[in-house]
């Protein structure tokens, strides 16, 4: 005979005891007030944790046998399952302690060959945490105790964010966004340097024409220091180039006098074949007379082999020279053109950036004039003591691993284990409090031209 034992949603059932009826309608009143959640009988889930005992009455020795290596405690699995010793793995996600009790008792005997089932007891002696985000100091998952209302797990998160921190990141955000307003307007200034410089390059000039926007400012030490650098490095880059090209071109003036040191030995090579055949004419034919011995015809047909060898390696290094001036022709034109390329690539992406620059630049200063115009209606709600209350939404999950539901909460609702709390504070101002129209038009709004963004004070002495 199984007799598991629930402890679940049961923790805080009294005693027996005998009440009166006024003490029993004063109870009921008492109790009345609960929520739904504690009128349901409490299902296992991951992250439980169990304590199990298991005991078997032995008739024949009389005596009451100790599942030791079962009476331990056990933690709800991921999956939902409690593995145990004998029993295996038993599902006890979605099971009351009376339910998993039950089942494990079977198992035990059916697989342990037991004519009847052993007396199996639950007690749930820690619950699945619950978690609180949104508007909190601490966010995160905290354990759950019985009767754990909705401002207590708030209370565990660290309580809400405070109310002066709306106002505070609003400055904050401010003086960020007016950082933000200076760094883009530096960023613009050493793109222009840049720009120039390009241009400059691609057109081959001796100097750079830096536009008036900068030259109007050259008193100013972050402008004057951008043109001194780009300056630097145009200086750099052409006295770079003009040092390859000149090497080049040196390296093509030595293969060129190579060249015709060698078709000067190719002249000589062919006047001393000339000789050579004429004298060889001549002995041949006193040879046939037998006038001269044959190894002086040899002799010279000798020579002149070994002549025509030269000429032919004085050839092949004229064939080779000629080859390496064309290769010199071909590096020097590469290298223009490698150059040349780098220049167009680097404009285009210089000019792109400005493009993103602009658009950034004028969103940041809208947004900064915006912050300007909302900080002291923050200050006067604060002075007035009008403070946004707190929205708190209950996320409980489904039974059986079923689809949750989101409950409207207030700071008394009683919440369930693996239960998530939302805090969510309405914001204190509205879309009306905020000047957005310089920004133009938002995602899914008819393309308009750009509108001339209001400028915000301070972007001035970032951009000029």
């Amino acid at each position: 005979m199984t007799m598991p034992v629930a402890f679940a949603w049961s923790w805080c059932k009294p005693r027996s005891v005998k009440l009166g009826l006024g003490a029993l309608a004063a109870a009921l009143l008492l109790t009345g007030s609960l929520a739904p959640a504690m009128a349901e009988e409490y299902l296992l889930g991951p992250q439980d944790k169990i304590r199990l005992k298991v005991y078997e009455w032995r008739a024949s020795r009389d005596d009451i046998f100790e599942w030791k290596a079962l009476n331990d405690e056990f933690i709800v699995g991921p999956d939902g399952m409690v593995s145990l010793p004998f029993a295996g793995a038993v599902r006890a996600e979605g099971r009351t302690a009376i339910e998993l009790g039950e089942q494990i008792g079977e198992r035990l005997k059916e697989h342990m060959q037991l004519s009847n089932a052993p007396d199996t007891s639950v007690e749930i002696i820690g619950f699945r945490p619950v978690y609180v985000v949104g508007a909190v100091a601490q966010p995160g998952q905290f354990p759950y105790a019985p009767d754990l209302t909705v401002l207590q797990a708030v209370t565990l998160a660290g309580g809400l964010r405070d109310r002066e921190e709306g106002l505070a990141g609003m400055v904050r955000d401010m003086l960020t966004e007016r950082g933000d307003v200076d760094v883009l307007g530096l960023n613009r200034l050493a793109l222009l340097a840049r720009k120039a410089r390009l241009e400059a390059e691609h057109a081959a000039a001796d100097h750079i024409e830096f536009p008036p926007e900068l030259t109007t400012r050259a008193g100013d030490g972050l402008v004057a220091m951008a043109m001194q650098q780009e300056e630097s490095i145009f200086t750099a880059r052409r006295e770079g180039l003009k040092n390859q090209t000149e090497a080049l071109k040196s390296l093509r003036q030595s293969l060129s006098d190579e060249l015709v040191s060698l078709q000067g030995q190719l002249v000589f090579h062919d006047k001393q074949l000339s000789l050579i055949q004429k004298e060889l004419t001549g002995v041949s034919s006193l040879v046939d007379k037998g006038i001269v011995a044959a190894p002086r015809q040899i002799s010279l047909e000798r020579e002149l082999a070994q002549f025509q060898g030269t000429r032919l390696a004085a050839e092949t290094s004229l064939l080779r020279s000629r080859q390496e001036i064309s290769r010199t022709d071909i590096s020097i034109l590469d290298l223009k053109n490698r150059y040349d390329n780098e220049v167009v690539v680097s404009l285009r992406d210089t000019q792109s950036q400005l493009d993103e620059l602009a658009s950034k630049a004028k969103t940041a200063a809208a947004l900064l004039q915006s912050s300007r115009m909302a900080v002291p209606k923050l200050l006067a709600m604060r002075e007035a003591g009008q403070n946004p209350e707190p929205v708190f939404t209950i996320v409980r999950p489904g039974k059986g691993g079923g689809k949750g539901t989101q409950i409207q909460a207030q700071e008394g609702t009683v919440l369930a284990p693996g239960d998530t709390i939302k805090v969510e504070i309405k914001p204190a101002l509205g879309p009306d409090d905020f000047d957005l129209s310089a920004i133009g038009p938002v995602l899914g709004g008819t393309a308009e031209p750009p509108v001339k963004a209001k400028q915000a004070p301070g972007l001035v002495s970032a951009t000029q």
